[in-house]
């Protein structure tokens, strides 16, 4: 056990000295299969076994979708819609990006996109009403969180596969704590913007223009708004499984492309390529952790990560309080999708023995995983809006303190010591 423990660690720098991460976790399992004289014949059944998965295919299209949406220019009608909405009022330019990246990850799935889509939408924008450039990136990244809370979600797909756990239901267990963030993130910015007079708010309207307003928004936007109703309508209606439904929002995002004229085989091309880009370096890496994952299991590493957690203390306040410290760290040195397929079997024997559901579990690690990619060194998050602002991460990171410390580990607490918070839409719709 004590040398699998220094071949972790030796995982663990690599990826802390910037190595890709599908060559840390390469390099992690080869060194744990030479150090420990297992038969390397192993690794290529235990890879094909698990990446054959009907549920892992719901991933790529999810994907596609959401760059085939980009394409068209649905994210601009999304942020349109929501200014509509809360436009004129104090901050809210600011909420319209927070309710925007929360709609966008009703798409995509994922936080990264959700943040870069958003962020050069709507940056631009809020640059024009006097918002500071820092703070409106360090709002995007934050945002992108709920990316993976709203569903569908890429890493509640993963955690399901993974645990043996309907995705459904905890695609709904991610949702109650995605909409707690979204209330928390809107105060925040709100106290931000009454302190910033600088910051302009539209002229109102009179109530009858603005409901026009709004309904002609509503009417622009409706092709991209019915795209998640039909996606999570048809996974909790019975139609078809979250993998279907993936199937269904990428040739329903290909079709209205087509129909609004705005997808061209340029943009076409575009997104199947980021699609097979990102859905390749996923494989790479699940493929790796796969082989570490089985090479755990058979030395019984998360019996006695479960035994060692139990030894230290049986105050389950405690021992949850130690469980979240380790994964907001894994989640600092990790990306959201790589902690999850590290994280999830690890622990799951520990959340049993504690008599925590597996949704909730599920809950608990998507506000973490999410909370890790607003901290640094890896910071997914943060690096993706620096990227299309322009602004360094240096420059911004003091803005995400408050979204942090006021907005996400507050929710994360909630979630973690009072299972209501996840657990009542799945008991709502799913009986669960």
């Amino acid at each position: 056990m004590t040398l699998l423990l220094l071949m972790i660690a030796l995982t663990v720098v690599l990826i802390i000295i910037g190595l890709p991460l599908y060559v840390s976790f390469g390099i992690g399992g080869l060194a744990m299969i030479v150090g420990l004289g297992m038969n390397p014949g192993f690794a290529v059944p235990a890879i094909f076994t698990n990446l054959n998965s009907f549920v892992l295919m719901a991933i790529p299209f999810f994907i596609f979708a959401g760059g085939i949406m980009t394409a068209s220019g649905i994210s601009t009608r999304i942020v349109d819609f929501a200014h509509s909405i809360v436009g004129r009022f104090r901050g809210g330019l600011g909420l319209v990006t927070v309710v925007s990246c929360a709609l966008f990850g009703a798409i995509s799935g994922s936080s990264a996109s959700s943040v870069a889509t958003i962020g050069m939408t709507i940056l631009p924008q809020m640059e024009k009403y006097g918002y500071k450039k820092e703070y409106s990136t360090a709002l995007v990244a934050c945002s992108g969180l709920l990316g993976q809370l709203i569903p569908p979600s890429i890493p509640m797909i993963l955690f399901g596969m993974l645990t043996n756990t309907s995705v459904a239901g905890c695609f709904l267990a991610a949702a109650g704590p995605g909409i707690l963030i979204i209330f928390a993130y809107g105060v925040i910015n709100y106290v931000y913007c009454r302190r910033r007079p600088e910051i302009k708010v539209e002229e109102r309207l009179p109530l009858v223009q603005t409901a026009i307003h709004i309904g002609n928004s509503a009417k622009r936007s409706a092709t991209a708004l019915i795209m998640p109703i039909l996606v999570l309508g048809g996974i909790y209606g019975g139609v078809f499984t979250p993998t279907e439904a993936g199937c269904v929002a990428a040739v329903y995002a290909i079709l209205v492309g087509v129909i609004s004229r705005k997808l061209d085989m340029k943009g076409f091309v575009r997104a199947a390529e980021e699609t097979a880009s990102i859905e390749g370096a996923i494989v790479f890496i699940m493929a790796f952790i796969m082989v570490m994952s089985r090479i755990f299991t058979y030395e019984r590493l998360p019996d006695a990560i479960a035994a060692a957690m139990l030894s230290l203390t049986n105050n389950k306040i405690i021992l949850l309080l130690l469980i979240n410290l380790f994964m907001i760290l894994m989640g600092m040195i990790m990306d959201d999708i790589s902690s999850m397929l590290i994280v999830a079997p690890l622990l799951f024997p520990l959340f049993m023995k504690m008599g925590i559901s597996p949704y909730q579990m599920a809950a608990i690690l998507a506000v973490n995983q999410g909370s890790g990619q607003m901290t640094p060194p890896v910071a997914t998050n943060l690096f993706t809006a620096a990227r299309v602002s322009g602004v360094p991460v240096s420059a911004f990171v003091k803005d995400c303190i408050p979204f942090l410390l006021f907005g996400s580990l507050p929710v994360l607490l909630l979630v973690t010591f009072l299972p209501g918070v996840s657990l009542w839409l799945p008991q709502l719709i799913l009986g669960h």
